[in-house]
């Protein structure tokens, strides 16, 4: 079987590692494929071996007919979506063209579903206006449905369809290890926290709407405060665009920044690191964190903000209060804070549901970014309290046992394609 995975969105490797963990999964089994990737995410496809089409916004509509040659020349037998909502949302706003363009293409699709958007909620936003989804998925005869972050178990009418991913991924080696912190830089007996941030996130500081303009520019200057209260022997590994409130906020001699890196030079610096603290999902380094075996923390706002008495009201809340930080940076921020998971977006109708009873949630430690005492202590509790690391990493060897039970990759998609008339 001959497979075309389309994976054009720019600026990120969370799709395209995903799809190509699936194509090595499946190249065991026979099955060949050629991708349609972004430029940004070539070097992946050169060190993975697999043929490639790169494709570019500038193309507009005519990436139909350069799909459509690709799928012609590979004599390909069904077309794999490598996260369906940012395939949607690729072709409708990147390259504006209507994306289910692949449906005429005369073969079955099969799209990956990162958020089990059957069971929760088509509602996004993007460049600060809340769109929904096309409803195609709902049609759609069977969907695969990559663990994590979504449930490892099949959910509501059945057409999606759990599989194990990240299965390259697993903790380094010592020597690794030791290796990739010395040439950080890092000293001996120092602690490494990663702080991961993605190119469209430094893009919306200019190019979305005022609310999520004024989120993506404020939010980086209040944690820096909230980072900087951390032990002195607490370095950071910004990985991704250093954004001036880190920059700004943060002692420079102990802030390590990785702008750009490989998707192995990524898992290195991932391994390498003590914890992970991430506010935003779905988060690359969260997800592969379990298979690597290091704690991490979510950073979330579930608390908008619209007034002097909403301030009032999250402080009587909060565990530990506001501290007059908090208070100060919320009294100067120029309109409602939203409430949030996915910073400097929303996509809360979605994000919240696939949370809930999700086992995934419970390999890591959660935090309210308002609440400082919290976080703070979240963070330094997975940084250096052993009782705290050996809990966390008793719940990522759980959840790794609950993955390791569904079956096997190959079988999974057998399933899939026999559901839409295909023999593998």
């Amino acid at each position: 079987m001959r497979l075309v995975f389309l994976a054009a969105l720019a600026k990120t490797l969370h799709e395209v590692t995903i799809g190509l963990d699936l194509a090595e999964q499946l190249a065991g089994a026979g099955i060949t494929s050629h991708f349609v990737v972004n430029p940004y995410n070539e070097d992946q496809l050169r060190t993975a071996r697999i043929p490639y089409t790169a494709v570019e916004p500038d193309l507009g509509e005519d990436v139909r007919e350069v799909v459509r040659r690709v799928v012609k020349e590979s004599r390909a037998d069904a077309i794999v979506l490598v996260d369906y909502l940012a395939h949607w949302m690729t072709f409708k706003i990147g390259y504006r063209t209507d994306p289910w363009f692949v449906e005429d293409l005369g073969l079955p699709v099969i799209p990956l579903d990162l958020y089990d958007l059957e069971n929760t909620s088509r509602r996004v936003e993007i460049l600060g206006t809340t769109m929904e989804v096309d409803d195609n998925l709902l049609r759609m005869p069977v969907q695969l449905l990559p663990v994590p972050m979504n449930r490892p178990q099949v959910t509501g009418s059945g057409r999606g369809l759990p599989y194990r991913a990240n299965r390259t991924i697993g903790p380094l080696t010592g020597n690794v290890r030791r290796e990739t912190r010395r040439a950080l830089g890092l000293p001996d007996g120092a602690r490494l926290l990663m702080v991961p941030t993605l190119p469209w996130q430094q893009l919306m500081q200019f190019h979305a709407a005022p609310p999520t303009r004024e989120l993506a520019v404020r939010l980086p200057r209040l944690l820096a405060h909230h980072l900087a209260r951390l032990p002195q022997d607490t370095h950071f590994l910004l990985t991704g665009p250093l954004f001036d409130g880190f920059a700004a906020g943060l002692p420079e001699e102990r802030v390590h920044h990785r702008p750009e890196y490989t998707a192995g030079e990524y898992h290195r610096l991932l391994g390498s690191s003590d914890a992970v603290f991430s506010f935003h999902l779905p988060s690359y380094a969260l997800e592969r964190a379990v298979a690597a075996d290091v704690p991490g923390l979510l950073g979330v706002n579930d608390h908008a903000v619209n007034s002097a008495a909403d301030i009032e009201r999250l402080g009587a809340a909060l565990p530990g209060g506001l501290t007059d930080r908090v208070r100060g940076w919320l009294a100067d921020y120029p309109g409602p804070l939203p409430d949030f998971h996915m910073w400097p977006l929303r996509w809360n109708e979605v994000l919240r549901p696939l949370l809930r009873a999700n086992p995934f949630t419970d390999t890591l430690r959660r935090a309210e970014l308002l609440d400082e005492h919290s976080l703070v202590d979240g963070l330094e509790r997975i940084l250096y309290d052993g009782a705290e690391r050996d809990r966390l990493a008793a719940a990522r060897a759980g959840y790794r046992d609950i993955v390791s039970g569904l079956p096997e990759t190959a079988q999974t998609f057998t399933e899939a394609v026999r559901r839409l008339g295909l023999g593998v």
